[in-house]
């Protein structure tokens, strides 16, 4: 959790600077943090697949708005609950004290590295390319 807490300072920084997320910072700070998570979670449940286990998960379209939203409500919950956000941001201002990185490129780094392992993950689960037999 500890790189989701980081992405989330660092998008809520981006968030202050734009202005549009003063009245509630946390929604702010989760507006990029949750594709990186769904993400992330897509690359599991595809490397589960591949290796033959049997999560009888499926992700049908209809269903896209109710995981979208309840998966935004439960770190919507992490968040706020007791103040953890403030402590989050804290934490993270006393550790960039010195050279910090853009927001933006932490970012857009994050999301490549995120976007390409699910990218692996299919290509191993279709076995093409380096993982053709």
């Amino acid at each position: 959790m500890r790189i989701y807490n980081y992405l989330f300072y660092k998008t809520y920084l981006l968030s202050k600077r734009s202005g549009n997320f003063d009245d509630v910072p946390v929604l702010g700070g989760l507006l990029f943090v949750l594709p990186c998570i769904m993400f992330n979670i897509f690359t599991v449940f595809m490397l589960l697949d591949a290796w033959g286990v049997n999560t009888d998960i499926e992700f049908k379209k209809e269903y896209k708005y109710v995981f979208t939203f309840s998966l935004l409500l439960l770190l919507l919950l992490y968040y706020l609950y007791k103040g953890r956000y403030k402590r989050i941001i804290e934490k993270f201002e006393h550790k960039e004290k010195g050279i910090s990185l853009s927001p933006i490129f932490v970012i857009i780094i994050y999301y490549a590295i995120s976007f390409g392992l699910l990218l692996l993950a299919g290509l191993y689960k279709n076995q093409d390319w380096i993982f053709a037999p």
